[in-house]
């Protein structure tokens, strides 16, 4: 069988300066989408007289259908064309801002919220199309460029979505990302058509692409209603419901001759510790982050922690750890390319940890909270490099998008709900009387919590079997070699056959 795609041999690659701002552009654009409604909820509560928790289904739905799609759109890249796939997002995206705008009301906005959810789906597509677009030593720094560029976009996000918000109404927002999408669209259809090895079309799994996201949403939803319901009936069974889902999933999908997601790549030890280490990262150093960050620098200095800064004081803060981190981010793509993703990724948890051991000696201390921001920032920056880049070097270019999809994109995001949950329990295990503010206790029991995950994250890094890295791999675009050989292969196959007939 062939692909519809024409042969990959001939390709013309835009400099990489270029291909550097497209990637830029569109990360960027899913990261406001994603920003913008956390600034925007106060707005909401008095445009439509509901309260925080209705309008937080507006940031619920748009991560739940991200996580249940943003592996199946990965395979889909890599099997029919990541450029087509990303298009197709990007048009879904756009079209979900438009819908809030024209129906004006608050269930209109819950409707475009959810199709805005397909940009989440888009890194994936990203790191799959760095493999066709630039020669193997630039794919680290390209990957590191785009997962920085979160960093720092998302405060500029919150920056501009605040400004918005402020001067133009709620609506202003989703005409921002409207635009954003389309301008983002037009940037992707500037991308080389993506190579797609021929005989790489199996038959579709359709069962196993639809087992997949109702699984994950369900465990998401059931998680993030913990948090107010506590263990209620609903979230036990909408936690056991999707976990039920999720293994009658996987036994499908390692039954069939030809699944959505090949599980067998797991296999690989690699790729396996490259899951437990994000599953890791994802329960401690990413879930706390949000959560240790406010209280720290929000909440009365006569509490036991608390530096009494305004949302503003904290967001400049946060945007300069953001700056640092995407400055940081090229550095850490370098490491990769030259030393291995497993070095990247390893100094970014250890780095992280320390950052977090100083927000038990920064309670009152500003300069020291400062400091200890900085550096979870900047170990957080080289963690998100280091994972993905550590993906492309264990997993070949063919099945690029499904795996970042799988462990980044789906993984990291459901396990830094369960440690969103958790880091909420621990901090109010202890809390001083007639308030619901944490004490020292229940501090240093957090803290505690996302140390002993990051050790165990780092040792799972460094079990990893180093690579090949990206810099020795000769200046070689690697998915359009991989089809290349393949065309060569099934030529040579073909002439035998022939012969023997």
């Amino acid at each position: 069988m062939t692909s519809s795609t024409p042969s990959a041999s001939p390709v013309k690659l835009l400099p990489y300066g270029v291909i550097v701002a497209i990637f830029l552009v569109i990360e960027i654009t899913g990261v406001f989408e994603q920003t913008m409604m956390y600034v925007a909820v106060p707005t909401l509560m008095g445009a439509f007289g509901i309260d925080a928790a209705a309008v937080s289904w507006t940031i619920t739905v748009f991560l739940l259908v991200g996580a249940g799609t943003a592996a199946i759109a990965g395979r889909l890249g890599d099997l029919y064309g990541r450029k087509k796939v990303l298009v197709v997002l990007m048009i879904i995206s756009a079209i979900g801002s438009f819908i809030s705008v024209i129906a004006g009301n608050f269930e209109g906005i819950l409707i475009g919220r959810a199709l805005q959810g397909a940009s989440t789906a888009l890194f994936p597509l990203l790191v799959g199309i760095a493999r066709e677009v630039v020669p193997a030593p630039r794919v680290p720094v390209l990957i590191a460029l785009t997962t920085g560029s979160a960093l720092i976009g998302g405060s500029i996000a919150a920056l501009t979505a605040g400004i918005l918000l402020d001067t133009a109404g709620w609506h202003s927002i989703f005409v921002a990302s409207g635009i954003l999408s389309v301008v983002a669209l037009l940037c992707s259809l500037a991308l080389p058509r993506s190579v797609v090895a021929p005989g790489r079309k199996p038959r579709l799994d359709i069962l196993g692409g639809i087992l997949l996201a109702p699984a994950v949403a369900a465990i998401l939803f059931g998680v993030n209603s913990s948090r107010s319901q506590g263990a209620s009936p609903l979230v036990i069974a909408l936690i056991l419901g999707g976990v039920a889902i999720f293994i009658g999933w996987l036994v499908l999908e390692l039954r069939i001759k030809n699944p959505m997601f090949n599980l067998r790549l797991f296999k690989q030890r690699s790729l396996t510790l490259a899951l437990i280490a994000t599953a890791l990262v994802g329960l401690g150093i990413f879930a706390a982050a949000g959560l240790m960050n406010a209280i720290l620098f929000q909440s009365p200095t006569e509490l036991p922690i608390g530096l009494g800064l305004t949302p503003t004081q904290a967001g400049l803060y946060g945007l300069i750890s953001g700056a640092m981190g995407f400055a940081l981010s090229p550095v850490g793509g370098k490491v990769a390319a030259k030393f291995g993703a497993k070095v990247t990724l390893g100094a970014g948890i250890a780095i992280a940890i320390i950052g977090y051991l100083g927000f038990g000696i920064s309670v009152h201390n500003l300069p020291l909270a400062i400091i200890a921001t900085i550096v979870t920032g900047l170990g957080t920056a080289l963690i998100l490099v280091g994972v993905p880049n550590l993906i492309v070097e264990v997993v070949p270019p063919q099945s690029t998008g499904e795996a970042v999809g799988m462990i980044y994109s789906v993984g990291r995001t459901l396990f830094a709900a369960v440690g969103t949950a958790v880091v909420g329990i621990l901090l109010a295990s202890d809390v001083v009387p007639e308030t619901t503010a944490p004490t020292l206790t229940a501090w240093w029991s957090t803290i505690a919590f996302v140390v002993i995950t990051g050790i165990l994250a780092l040792v799972a890094t460094l079990l990893v079997k180093t690579g090949i890295p990206m810099a020795e791999r000769g200046s070689v675009v690697e998915a359009v070699a991989e089809v290349q050989a393949e065309e060569v292969a099934d030529a040579a196959e073909a002439a035998e056959v022939k012969v023997i007939r």
